[in-house]
């Protein structure tokens, strides 16, 4: 049997319920590891506002991070809650991973390219 990667086949075998909790049990955790590096990006930007352009691309590999550490716990959430499950959820992930930290690298250039260059105006 051929193992799906969907959305769609993922709502099936799992409840909303059991994906909502899963979801924010990796949220918790991811937050709890990610959290003193956001802060000490932080305090990064605070004392060198020259270095801007840095301090925003140091953002965006914590953020890349944080989603990657998001799915991670969520896969393994959902994973321990049925073991035998039909949906390749490693698949599904990485592809979510992917596109999430794509439209986070745009949005951090347009940032970068287009917000600065204001900011200093």
């Amino acid at each position: 049997m051929k193992r799906l990667a969907t959305w769609k086949s993922l709502r099936q075998e799992y409840s909303p319920r059991q994906i909502i909790d899963a979801f924010f049990g990796g949220f918790v955790f991811a937050i709890l590891i990610i959290a003193p590096v956001i802060l000490a990006l932080v305090e990064f930007i605070m004392v060198y506002m020259y270095l801007l352009t840095l301090s925003v691309i140091l953002i965006i590999i914590a953020l890349f991070a944080f989603v990657a550490l998001l799915h991670w716990f969520w896969r393994k959430s959902l994973l321990l809650k049925k073991a035998d499950a039909s949906t390749d959820i490693r698949k599904l992930f990485t592809k979510t991973t992917l596109i999430t930290c794509a439209v986070i690298l745009v949005l951090g250039l347009v940032f970068i390219f287009v917000m600065i260059p204001i900011l200093w105006v």
